[in-house]
C-alpha cells in the first residue's frame, strides 16, 4: 500500500511539472506574438488576404494569428498592415506602396521561431498578401540573404529613379487596366480627383484610356489632354484649364503596355501664342494698303493679303494655291502689273537678279506700269531662307512730286526773270533760294550755295566785293529772331562802282528775303536789261534800319532821284 501511494504522489508530481512546463512555453510562444495575433502559430500552410479597394475579400480563419473573425473588412488591409509591422520594419512602406502604385514585394520576416515570408502582388484587379513559411518544399524558392537583399536594394533604386522621374510612367495591361504606376502618376490621380484623398484606392483609374485606343504606333507618341477639376483651373499652367501630354506606348510580350507621358503644356502654350500672334499679325496685314507676299525658302508663296488681291489683280485661288516666284512675276506680267521687259531673257535675268537682292536685303525698285501706276517694290529676307515681298502703290505720291516739282520750276522761273537778285535765307538761318541775277551779280553757281551758306557767310561775301558800309552787320542783326522785324532798305556801292538798293524784307516763318536792285545811271548800264515800255517801281530811299515804312514798291519822284 505505500508503495501505491509512493507511484501516485510521483505521477502527481510529474503532471504538476509537465503542467508548469507547459504554461511556460505556452508563455514564452505568446510572448513572441504581435499584439494582435492570437492562436497558434501555423508553421506549414500558408495564409492568403485578397483586397479590393482596401476591402477585404477573402474568408478570415477563426484560428488566423494576424486578423480576428470580427475584423471590418473595410479597414482589414490597414489592420493587417499593423499586425505584421513587428515582423519586419519595412513592412508598412511596402503595403503604401502596394496601395498606391501596385508595387510588388517579398520580404522576410521572423514570427517566433518560425521563418517566414511575406509577398504582396498585384492580380488583376485585387492586392494580394501571402503569408508563409520560407522553407524549402512550400512552393517558394530558397534564396541567399545577401543576394535576395541586392536585389531588393536594385528594385528599390529602380523604383526611386522612376518616382523621381518628372512624367508619370504606368504599365497597361492587354484589357487597359492600370497595373502599375510610378509617383508622378499616382500625384496626377490625386489632383484630377474630384475629392481629395489621403490614399489613392487600387486599382488606379486609366487617365488616358480615352485616348490611347487604338494605341499609338511605335515610335510616334499621341498629344492628349487632361481635364482640371473646377477648384484647380485656377493654378493650371494649361490653357483652356487643362493639362497636355504627349503619350509614348510600348508593348510588351504579354500584350501588355509601358506608357510614358511628357508634359507639354509649355510647348502648347507656346503653339496657341504662336498661333495667336500668327492671327494678329494677319488681321494686321489684311488692314495694310501695301501689298504682302511672302515665300518660303523653296519659293512658294505661303501668306498673302487682301491688298495684294487689289493691287496684282490676281485672283485669290491662284495666290492660295502657292505659286512659286517666277510664276507670280509671269502672272503680273501677263496682268501688266509690272514694267514690260524689252525681251524675255534680259527679263529674266532681271528676276534673278531680283531675287538675289532681296535675299541680300538690297532689292528696291520704282514700276512704272503701262496704265500710267507706279509701284515701290521691296524685297527682304526673312529667316530660314524665305522673301517678303512688299508692294505699295505710290501713283499719287508720285503725281503729287510731280506737280510740286513742275510747280517748283515755274515759280523758279518767275523769280530767275525778276530783274533784282534775289537771295531768300530760312528761318535756321541757311540760303534755300537764289535767282539767276543773284548767280550773275555775285558770280556763284545756285546749286553750290543753296543750302551752304549761311546769313554770316553770305554777307561777308557781299562786303568783300562792296565798298565799307554798315549794312552787312545790320543784316545779321535782322537775321536773329525777333518778334518784330519791318523791312527796311540801304543804298551800297560795289567797288567797281556799280550803286545798288538793297531791300530787307522779313518773310512768314522767321525767313528773310534779301534783294538787290542795279541803280541805273547815264554811265553804266543796268545788270538786267529790262524792256523800255515797262515802268519801273523803285522803294522810298534809305529809312531807318527798323522803322515802320510805307510800301516799297511805290513809284520814284523827281525829287527822291
Amino acid at each position: 500500500m505505500p508503495e501505491l501511494y509512493t507511484v501516485i504522489l510521483f505521477a502527481g508530481v510529474s503532471l504538476v511539472s509537465a503542467a508548469i512546463g507547459l504554461v511556460a512555453a505556452s508563455y514564452v510562444t505568446t510572448a513572441r506574438l504581435p499584439q494582435t495575433a492570437k492562436g497558434i502559430v501555423f508553421a506549414d500552410a500558408p495564409r492568403r488576404y485578397e483586397f479590393r479597394e482596401g476591402y477585404l475579400l477573402s474568408a478570415i480563419d477563426p484560428n488566423d494569428a494576424f486578423l480576428h473573425a470580427d475584423t471590418d473588412r473595410s479597414s482589414a488591409f490597414d489592420l493587417l498592415g499593423r499586425a505584421l509591422k513587428p515582423l519586419n520594419p519595412d513592412l508598412p512602406a511596402r503595403f503604401a506602396g502596394l496601395a498606391r502604385r501596385g508595387e510588388a514585394f517579398l520580404l522576410p520576416a521572423t514570427f517566433g521561431q518560425d521563418l517566414l515570408s511575406i509577398a504582396g502582388r498585384i492580380e488583376q484587379d485585387r492586392l494580394v498578401i501571402t503569408i508563409g513559411p520560407s522553407e524549402a518544399g512550400t512552393g517558394r524558392q530558397v534564396v541567399d540573404s545577401a543576394s535576395l537583399a541586392a536585389l531588393d536594394e536594385e528594385i528599390s533604386d529602380l523604383r526611386h529613379a522612376l518616382d523621381a522621374a518628372r512624367c508619370p510612367i504606368w504599365r497597361m495591361s492587354h484589357d487597359g487596366r492600370v497595373i502599375w504606376a510610378n509617383a508622378p502618376y499616382v500625384a496626377l490621380v490625386e489632383r484630377l480627383a474630384s475629392m481629395r484623398q489621403p490614399q489613392v484606392p487600387w486599382p488606379l483609374p486609366s487617365l488616358f484610356a480615352d485616348h490611347l485606343d487604338p494605341p499609338p504606333e511605335p515610335g510616334s507618341m499621341r498629344r492628349c489632354h487632361l481635364a482640371l477639376p473646377k477648384h484647380d483651373v485656377g493654378i493650371a499652367t494649361a490653357h483652356d484649364g487643362a493639362l497636355w501630354f504627349e503619350v509614348a506606348v510600348m508593348r510588351q510580350a504579354d500584350n501588355s503596355f509601358w506608357c510614358t507621358a511628357l508634359p507639354s503644356d509649355r510647348l502648347v502654350g507656346a503653339e496657341i501664342s504662336l498661333r495667336n500672334f500668327v492671327q494678329t499679325l494677319s488681321k494686321t496685314f489684311a488692314q495694310l494698303p501695301i501689298g504682302l507676299a511672302i515665300f518660303d525658302k523653296r519659293r512658294e508663296l505661303v501668306l498673302f493679303n487682301p491688298a495684294l488681291v487689289t493691287l496684282s489683280t490676281l485672283t485669290p485661288q491662284f495666290l492660295s494655291a502657292r505659286p512659286g516666284l517666277f510664276a507670280f512675276l509671269d502672272a503680273l506680267r501677263d496682268h501688266q502689273r509690272m514694267p514690260e521687259p524689252k525681251n524675255y531673257r534680259s527679263w529674266r535675268d532681271e528676276i534673278a537678279r531680283l531675287e538675289r537682292g532681296a535675299v541680300d536685303g538690297t532689292f528696291q525698285e520704282l514700276w512704272t506700269l503701262p496704265g500710267g501706276q507706279s509701284f515701290r517694290v521691296i524685297g527682304r529676307p526673312h529667316p530660314d531662307g524665305a522673301l517678303a515681298f512688299m508692294f505699295e502703290d505710290i501713283t499719287a505720291e508720285v503725281s503729287l512730286t510731280r506737280k510740286f516739282r513742275s510747280e517748283l520750276d515755274m515759280y523758279q522761273a518767275v523769280i530767275d526773270d525778276l530783274p533784282a537778285a534775289l537771295a531768300v535765307f530760312s528761318a535756321e538761318g541757311r540760303l534755300c533760294l537764289v535767282n539767276a541775277a543773284y548767280a550773275a551779280l555775285w558770280e556763284v553757281e545756285p546749286d553750290a550755295v543753296i543750302g551752304v551758306l549761311s546769313v554770316t557767310e553770305a554777307t561777308r561775301t557781299w562786303q568783300a566785293r562792296a565798298q565799307p558800309s554798315g549794312i552787312w552787320g545790320e543784316i545779321r542783326q535782322f537775321a536773329l529772331p525777333q518778334s518784330d522785324r519791318a523791312g527796311w532798305s540801304d543804298e551800297i556801292m560795289l567797288s567797281h562802282g556799280r550803286a545798288f538798293r538793297v531791300d530787307v524784307v522779313p518773310l512768314s516763318g522767321g525767313a528773310l528775303a534779301v534783294s538787290f536792285h542795279c541803280r541805273n545811271t547815264a554811265r553804266e548800264k543796268p545788270v538786267v536789261e529790262m524792256q523800255t515800255d515797262i515802268p519801273v517801281y523803285e522803294p522810298p530811299p534809305a529809312q531807318h534800319r527798323f522803322a515802320e515804312a510805307a510800301s516799297p514798291y511805290r513809284p520814284v519822284t523827281d525829287a527822291e532821284e
